[in-house]
């Protein structure tokens, strides 16, 4: 499941995406990692300018304890967005002729009287 995250606050907000806790949520690593002799995992970050809204991230940002923290405070509101369902395709029906009553009313015949009626 994929959320959206608005800035409320009336400042930048920038968030560390720790690889303790942002990546072990997601089950997989997103650390940026530099190719040289000594590879090193440098974490990301989310930066959300005043009254901006993220595009789709991972549920797995509500781990971190600093976004929590600051939807706790009301600096930031999260929106989730649940993946449609689809729908299983109906068989086109062809519409059925309306059916009408046996008694057609019309107004320049008049009506019999049935038996037993006053």
């Amino acid at each position: 499941m994929t959320v959206s995250l608005t800035n409320t606050s009336g400042r930048c907000l920038v968030f560390v995406l720790a690889h303790e806790t942002y990546c072990k949520a997601l089950g997989e690593c997103r650390c940026n990692v530099e190719q040289s002799r000594r590879a090193r995992r440098t974490a990301r970050s989310l930066t959300l300018a005043s009254g901006v809204t993220s595009p789709a991230l991972d549920d797995a940002v509500l781990a971190i304890p600093d976004i929590v923290r600051a939807v706790k405070r009301g600096d930031l509101s999260v929106k989730r967005h649940v993946p449609e369902l689809q729908k299983p395709a109906v068989a086109a029906v062809p519409n059925p002729t309306p059916k009408t009553s046996p008694e057609v009313i019309r107004p320049d015949v008049k009506a019999k009287k049935k038996r037993g009626a006053s």
